[in-house]
């Protein structure tokens, strides 16, 4: 896992959001994306099942945030159960409703998630920066977990990430692009949508017509 950050203020964190969302404005992907920082201002999600009361805090935070979140990019798709609340996968991931697929992520205060019709599939991961710019470890592991949230399960196999094959992180005055990512035993690079800004940085997978499983 990357390195602990410090919590970003609340001033941070605004500031943050709005340059994110600018950036997947001019994102031309065909998913409905969710970006929040105050998950209690949209549609309240109950829970799959009840939180053990021992968990940690960000646990009690994370998880509320993620459904609502999830819950708006799946509205903002037209899904007719959006408020439905998401079970879990055996692998403890989200269970998309049928002729969906999502991806969300969670990172030092803000929450992000996508939703995309099937056959598409999307996958992202957001991350907390320890710099202005993200280093190499922060880059490989963000644009990592976007592809393999992407492929998963059409590639069954447990994260690897000596699997992964990342370009070398942008020059540090860069903050989007596209990146191609290549994965052991799938065929073609996976493009990655990234943005970096006031210390986060977001990345985007996007399977417009996935290939069946290799």
């Amino acid at each position: 896992m990357p390195p602990h950050t410090a919590q970003p203020s609340a001033a941070d964190l605004d500031a943050a959001l709005h340059a994110l969302r600018r950036h997947l404005r001019g994102w031309p992907v065909s998913s409905a994306i969710c970006l929040s920082r105050q998950p209690t201002d949209l549609p309240d999600v109950p829970p799959p099942f009840p939180l053990p009361a021992h968990a940690p805090t960000r646990r009690h935070h994370d998880w509320p945030a993620g459904r609502r979140c999830a819950a708006h990019a799946l509205h903002l798709l037209g899904h007719p159960d959006a408020l439905r609340p998401l079970p879990r996968t055996p692998g403890g991931a989200p269970d998309w409703p049928a002729g969906t697929h999502g991806s969300l992520s969670h990172a030092g205060g803000l929450t992000v998630a996508a939703a995309t019709r099937a056959p598409q599939r999307v996958g992202l991961d957001l991350e907390p920066l320890s710099g202005p710019a993200p280093d190499a470890r922060r880059w490989r592991h963000v644009l990592t977990e976007s592809t393999f949230k992407a492929l998963w399960p059409l590639r069954p196999d447990p994260l690897d990430p000596a699997h992964f094959h990342a370009p070398p992180p942008p020059d540090p005055t860069r903050t989007q692009g596209v990146a191609d990512v290549h994965v052991l035993g799938w065929p073609g690079p996976l493009q990655v949508r990234w943005a970096h800004t006031h210390g986060f940085l977001l990345a985007l997978t996007l399977l417009p017509a996935p290939p069946e499983a290799p």
